[in-house]
């Protein structure tokens, strides 16, 4: 006990004991060559219930469990995992990488009585709940929610051109059926350009194509925003098929 005293009371003269010292001086940068790698962590953007994923192409994302929302991508390097694995109160872990592009807050999925209606501003309030994700045969996370009842998959990984697809496919059966009609909200910003039928870029330059569904969909100002909102509709499965 006296040793103990005698080692605390002088710690600032004293060196780190050799296993501390050890496990400082290794790298825990997150490094995906063959496989994706998921981290969940704290990050500043995504929040306490970030699920961050690494690719092998350079390109990586950040989904918040919490409001069911891919939140933010990144290219080059990954995370380092130090702070999540051995720091008692964990800091918030910042990509490494640059090209650091925010997606808009909330769920991406909702039930609006009409196209006039406000969307949600979190998941609670669209009726959404998270059930956790699935790694298909490749590692990729297929996230799982519902939203009014309805099951949700939501695949997001990098495409050929370096950027991000994301395929969302909406399940019901005959027991289970949307009580209003479901929305996606594709692109969300301060101001957006249409360059295509199905393009729209905004302030900052992020570019979303939207492949399927195939439809104009409708933009409306909200407030100091700009929402471009399409009606899911069609046989089941539903498959919505956008690149960031």
């Amino acid at each position: 006990i006296s040793a103990m005293y005698a080692y605390l009371k002088d710690l600032s003269n004293q060196p780190l004991p050799d296993k501390i010292q050890q496990a400082r001086n290794q790298n825990y940068e997150l490094l995906p060559v063959d496989r994706p790698i998921l981290l969940r962590t704290f990050m500043p953007v995504t929040g306490m219930h970030a699920i961050a994923v690494g690719f092998p192409q350079h390109v990586h994302f950040a989904f918040d469990a919490e409001q069911i929302a891919l939140a933010q991508a990144w290219r080059g390097r990954f995370l380092d995992a130090e702070g999540t694995w051995f720091v008692r109160f964990a800091p918030p872990a910042d990509p490494l990488g640059d090209n650091l592009t925010a997606f808009p807050p909330s769920v991406a999925i909702a039930a609006l009585d009409d196209k006039t209606t406000p969307w949600p501003n979190d998941a609670a309030s669209a009726g959404a709940k998270f059930s956790g994700y699935r790694l298909n045969k490749t590692g990729v996370p297929v996230f799982l929610y519902t939203v009014n009842e309805v099951d949700i998959t939501d695949r997001i990984e990098p495409d050929e051109d370096g950027g991000l697809r994301r395929t969302i496919t909406i399940l019901t059966t005959a027991d289970t059926k949307a009580e209003k009609p479901l929305w996606f909200r594709a692109h969300a910003g301060k101001s957006l350009t249409q360059t295509s039928p199905q393009t729209f870029v905004d302030e900052n330059g992020l570019t979303v194509i939207v492949d399927e569904p195939k439809s104009a969909g409708e933009i409306r100002i909200v407030k100091d925003a700009t929402e471009w909102i399409i009606p899911v509709t069609g046989e089941d499965p539903r498959v919505i098929d956008v690149r960031y």
